[in-house]
């Protein structure tokens, strides 16, 4: 990467983060719903210029307004001391087995750059949210015969996947910058399952799987109350 390009991906980088920062906290004060704040995450990963950034929150907040600090787990471009320190202590590869059992990861747990994971009956949790993940791309590929596994990200965390299930499901996520950022972590996920499924889900620091749901109900509440409002509004100037 030459001397010119490089001062723009820092830059792209630390305007990324600030996005990423104000939209999660609009969405902590439900200021935006759970579908705008995914479509707009999405979006955020995707863009590859500074004005595409800031014409996703330029509606919603002032110009160059940013939010409270996001407890994502990232690595500084700049310290690569600390990044050679993580891929050293990260452990390379790991398999989970679970038959007619669970796994579950959460809190600071080291993520293997390449993980398996294979659940006959049974099923797995594993939380990114505060994991300790290095530079570069993670790979997790999942086979599922009649069991599942939940996956919980933070809004910073890139996100590919690829799958295919029978009498199952597997949900989608794609949230990766169009061109990999080599200093930052991305999680791609692949898999099978068979009468199982597999769900990717986004979730704020602390919040629980509850709290989410919670969340998704009274988003749902306040999207019919607007439905009704915008038909009481048509019937009236149809009057």
């Amino acid at each position: 990467m030459d001397g010119e390009q490089k001062p723009a991906l820092v830059a792209l980088r630390r305007r990324r983060d600030e996005v990423i920062d104000t939209l999660t906290e609009l969405f902590s004060r439900d200021e935006i719903g759970l579908d705008e704040f995914e479509l707009r995450l999405d979006k955020v990963h995707s863009a590859t210029a500074l004005t595409e950034l800031d014409a996703l929150v330029t509606d919603l907040v002032p110009a160059g307004a940013t939010a409270g600090e996001s407890t994502a787990m990232t690595v500084p471009e700049t310290d690569a001391e600390t990044n050679q320190a993580l891929e050293l202590a990260q452990p390379k590869k790991k398999t989970f087995i679970n038959i007619m059992s669970g796994t579950m990861r959460k809190g600071a747990w080291r993520v293997p750059k390449k993980m398996r994971m294979f659940s006959f009956m049974g099923g797995a949790t594993l939380d990114f949210r505060e994991a300790i993940m290095p530079a570069g791309v993670t790979e997790l590929r999942m086979t599922s015969i009649m069991g599942g596994a939940e996956i919980i990200v933070p809004p910073t965390l890139a996100v590919e996947c690829d799958g295919w299930a029978i009498m199952g499901g597997f949900e989608d996520m794609r949230r990766a910058p169009a061109v990999p950022d080599p200093n930052r972590p991305l999680l791609r996920v692949s898999g099978f399952s068979l009468m199982g499924g597999f769900s990717i889900e986004t979730r704020l620091p602390g919040e629980s799987g509850k709290d989410a749901h919670r969340r998704r109900k009274r988003e749902r509440r306040q999207e019919r109350r607007a439905l009704r409002a915008r038909q009481r509004d048509e019937r009236k100037l149809l009057k």
